[in-house]
């Protein structure tokens, strides 16, 4: 007498094996594109950050020199060709010599932080008082779809 043993199915078919590979690769493709996401965007939030910074620092220049008043405006046709004066801190100068000295100094740190970047700097004068409104900006070669950073800050002094 012979016994007989039932057939049972075990382990995974082939097709079981490839769906579940199909569906594995999907899934870290999502998470690589999600990867480099995050990535673009910390690295044009660390850009948007340095020109914060910057656009801050020269701001507190403006106010601590502030009878400089227009001086401190910089076309940005212009700003290419500022020339540098000699910017001794120990030597006492004038108020329109410190102002170019600290545009051509701002100019210079702005371009050697952000890639690609141009600045301008404005001051208009603001009605019923003798301040001045500066505005402040920053452009950059941004990595991304927009391909261009940009920041705008207004101080008045």
């Amino acid at each position: 007498m012979s016994r007989s043993r039932p057939c049972l199915d075990e382990g995974f078919a082939l097709t079981e094996v490839l769906v579940a590979a199909a569906l594995l690769t999907v899934g870290l493709l999502g998470h690589a594109a999600l990867l480099v996401s995050a990535l673009q965007t910390e690295r044009d939030a660390a850009y948007r950050a340095t020109a914060a910074t910057l656009a801050a620092s020269m701001a507190e220049r403006i106010r601590s020199n502030s009878r400089a008043g227009a001086a401190y405006a910089l076309d940005p046709e212009m700003a290419a060709f500022l020339p540098s004066p000699p910017c001794e801190l120990s030597t006492p100068v004038d108020a329109v010599t410190r102002a170019a000295c600290d545009l051509a100094e701002w100019q210079t740190d702005v371009t050697n932080a952000l890639p690609g970047a141009d600045v301008s700097l404005t001051a208009t004068s603001v009605a019923g008082t003798d301040a001045l409104l500066y505005t402040l900006s920053i452009r950059w070669a941004a990595p991304g779809p927009d391909n261009l950073g940009t920041f705008t800050l207004q101080v008045q002094a």
